[in-house]
C-alpha cells in the first residue's frame, strides 16, 4: 500500500524539478519494485518448471531384501508296495531337511537365500514341473539309482531295510545339489544369462574351397531331425529361432595349428583364439537378441585330418599313436566350433555335400555346446554312504530330460526374481538421488505391474494353494521385464545426462545480469540509509544541548 502511493505520488511530481532527495526515492522505489517482482514471481517460475514425478512404492520394492529367504518346494511321491503314512512322510521330509542343512555352507552377507524344500507324499506324481516319482524296489545285489528322463526315479535295495536310508540320501543329494548350483558354489560354466529368446546361427566355414573342395551341407533335415525337438522342448521357457549360413572363402584362423606326422592338431591355449571374427562374418538376423554362433570348421585338404589334443595326446602322437583326439570345442558365451574332416579320398575341385546322417555327430556336438551354453547342467547325485550306483538315462529324443528342464526352470526363475528386485531397488535409489527427474504415470503402472508379478512368483511357489512351476517362472520373467523395461525407458534415461549442473549453466546467464547489479543496488541504499541515519542520530544530542 505504502510503495502504492509512493509510485502514484511520483507520477504527479514526474513534471516537477529533480532534486537530489526525489531521484534518491525514485531510485529506491525502482529497486525495490524490481525486488517485489522477482519475489512475487520465484514461486510462479517454480511452480511451472517443476517436474512431474508420479509416487513409486518404495516401500513395497525395499521390502524384497536378500535376507529373506525364497522357498522352492520340491515334491516327491514315493511309490513303493509298502503303505507310507503321513507320519513316515513327515519323518522322511524332516531326515531330508536335516541332512541338507547340515551340508549346506552358511549364506554369506547379503546374498541371495534360496532353499529347495523337499515334500514328500505317497503315490503317483502329476505329470507336472517340479513333481517326481520315486519307486522303490528289493532285491537287487546292491543299492543303485536309476534316473529316467521322465521326471522318475527307481531306487533297488538288496533289502526292504534300506530302503529308507537310499530315499533320504538320494532326495537330499538332488536337493543340495541344486542348492550349490543355484547360489555359485558349483565350478563356473560358461552359460549366458536368461533372455527371452536366444537367435542360433548354424555356420558353414570352408577355409579354401578354391584350392580344396567345394562344401555344401543338407542343414534344414539335419535340424528338423536332431536339433528341432530341443527346441520344441525348451518352447515355454525361451524362444530359439534358428538360422544358418554358408561363408566361403573365409580365410585361415587367426593361429597357426600344428603339423606331424601327417596330422594337423590345435592345443587348449589356441582354443580361445581360433575364431576369427573380424574377417569370418557371423551376422544374425536377429540383432535384439543374444546370439549364439555354432560353426562347423572345414579345413583346408592340406590340413586334413585337424584334431584337438591334450598334451597326454601330444605324447602319444610323439611315440607314434594315433590319438583320436577331439573334434569340437566350445567357446564361452559366445557358441561352439565343431570340425569336419572330409574323407580321405576328396580331391581339389571336388564337390562334398555333407547329408543329414553326416551331420549327425556335428549336430550332437551343437547340441552339447548348447545345453553348456544355457545353462542345462545335466548333474545327478553322486553315489555315498546308502548309494552304490546311479544311473542316469539321457533323453536322447528331446534333448533335455525332466529332471534337467526343472532345474533350468527353477535356475532361470531364482535369476529373474533377483533380476527384477534389483532393478526396481535401483530405480528407486535413482530416483531418490535426482530430484529433478521425471517420473511419468507409465514408468509407475510398469512398477506396479512387476510387483504384482513377484507376488504372483510367491504365491505360485506357496504349498497351501496349487504348486505352480510354469506361472511362478513365466510371472518371475514378467517381472524382470517390467523391471528392466521401466528402468530403461527412455524419459528416465534422458535424464542420467541432464545432471543440475546443467540447469547451472542454462538459468546463469539469464538471472545473473539482472542479479548483479540489482544486489549492488540494495546494498548502496542500505549503506545510504546507514550513514542518514547515523547522521542524524549524531545531530540529536547536540540540539538537546
Amino acid at each position: 500500500m505504502a510503495l502504492g502511493n509512493k509510485l502514484r505520488a511520483l507520477l504527479r511530481r514526474r513534471n516537477e524539478p529533480k532534486t537530489i532527495i526525489s531521484m534518491h526515492r525514485e531510485r529506491q522505489v525502482a529497486v525495490f519494485s524490481i525486488l517485489l517482482f522477482m519475489l512475487l514471481g520465484l514461486p510462479l517460475w517454480w511452480t511451472t518448471t517443476r517436474v512431474y514425478r508420479a509416487d513409486l512404492p518404495a516401500d513395497s520394492i525395499n521390502r524384497f531384501a536378500p535376507g529373506q529367504t525364497l522357498a522352492i518346494p520340491v515334491v516327491f511321491y514315493v511309490d513303493t508296495d509298502a503303505s507310507l503314512s503321513a507320519a513316515d512322510t513327515q519323518s522322511i521330509e524332516q531326515k531330508v531337511q536335516s541332512l541338507v542343512d547340515s551340508q549346506r555352507q552358511q549364506f554369506a552377507a547379503g546374498e541371495w537365500r534360496t532353499r529347495y524344500q523337499a515334500v514328500v507324499r505317497a503315490g503317483a506324481a502329476p505329470k507336472t514341473p517340479g513333481h517326481y516319482t520315486i519307486q522303490l524296489q528289493t532285491g537287487s545285489n546292491v543299492t543303485t539309482v536309476d534316473m529316467g528322463p521322465d521326471r522318475s526315479m527307481a531306487i533297488a535295495v538288496p533289502r526292504a531295510t534300506q530302503a529308507r536310508g537310499a530315499l533320504i540320501e538320494a532326495i537330499s543329494a538332488i536337493i543340495s545339489g541344486e542348492e550349490r548350483s543355484v547360489r555359485g558354489l558349483a565350478p563356473k560354466r560358461a552359460a549366458l544369462k536368461y533372455a527371452p529368446e536366444y537367435a542360433i546361427t548354424l555356420t558353414l566355414l570352408n577355409e579354401d574351397p578354391v584350392g580344396g573342395a567345394a562344401v555344401d551341407w543338407d542343414v534344414e533335415q539335419a535340424v528338423r531331425a536332431y536339433l528341432q525337438p530341443l527346441v520344441d522342448e525348451l518352447r515355454p521357457l525361451t524362444r530359439l529361432s534358428v538360422s544358418s549360413q554358408v561363408l566361403h572363402h573365409a580365410g585361415p584362423p587367426p593361429v597357426t595349428p600344428h603339423r606331424t606326422h601327417n596330422v594337423t592338431y590345435l592345443t587348449s591355449d589356441m582354443l580361445p583364439h581360433f575364431i576369427n571374427s573380424p574377417s569370418w562374418n557371423f551376422a544374425s538376423i536377429d540383432p535384439s537378441s543374444p546370439m549364439l554362433n555354432f560353426v562347423l570348421f572345414v579345413p583346408a585338404l592340406a590340413s586334413q585330418p585337424m584334431r584337438i589334443y591334450n598334451e597326454q595326446d601330444i605324447r602319444r602322437l610323439d611315440k607314434g599313436g594315433s590319438p583320436p583326439g577331439k573334434s569340437a570345442f566350445v567357446v564361452s558365451q559366445w557358441g561352439g566350433v565343431s570340425i569336419a574332416n572330409l574323407p580321405q579320398a576328396t580331391r581339389p575341385g571336388n564337390k562334398v555335400v555333407l547329408s543329414s546322417a553326416d551331420l549327425q555327430q556335428h549336430m550332437g556336438y551343437f547340441i552339447s555346446q548348447l545345453r553348456r551354453l544355457i545353462g542345462i547342467h545335466g548333474e545327478a547325485p553322486k553315489p555315498g554312504t546308502n548309494l552304490s550306483q546311479v544311473h542316469v538315462h539321457p533323453a536322447t529324443k528331446t534333448g533335455i530330460s525332466g529332471w534337467e528342464y526343472d532345474a533350468l526352470m527353477r535356475r532361470w526363475l531364482v535369476h529373474n526374481r533377483q533380476t527384477a528386485i534389483t532393478t526396481l531397488q535401483s530405480l528407486v535409489r535413482l530416483v531418490d538421488s535426482l530430484q529433478s527427474m521425471v517420473v511419468m504415470d507409465e514408468i509407475k503402472t510398469q512398477v506396479d505391474q512387476a510387483l504384482n508379478s513377484l507376488y504372483a512368483v510367491d504365491q505360485a511357489l506357496n504349498l497351501t494353494s496349487n504348486l505352480d512351476y510354469s506361472h511362478a517362472f513365466a510371472s518371475a520373467a514378467s517381472a524382470a521385464a517390467f523391471a528392466e523395461s521401466a528402468f530403461f525407458d527412455p524419459s528416465m534415461v534422458s535424464m542420467l545426462y541432464f545432471p543440475d549442473q546443467h540447469k547451472y549453466a542454462i538459468y546463469m546467464p539469464f538471472f545473473l545480469p539482472v542479479a548483479m547489479p540489482l544486489l549492488a543496488a540494495v546494498k548502496k541504499i542500505v549503506a545510504e540509509r546507514k550513514r542518514t541515519r547515523a547522521a542524524r542520530a549524531a545531530k540529536e544530542p547536540a540540539k538537546t544541548e
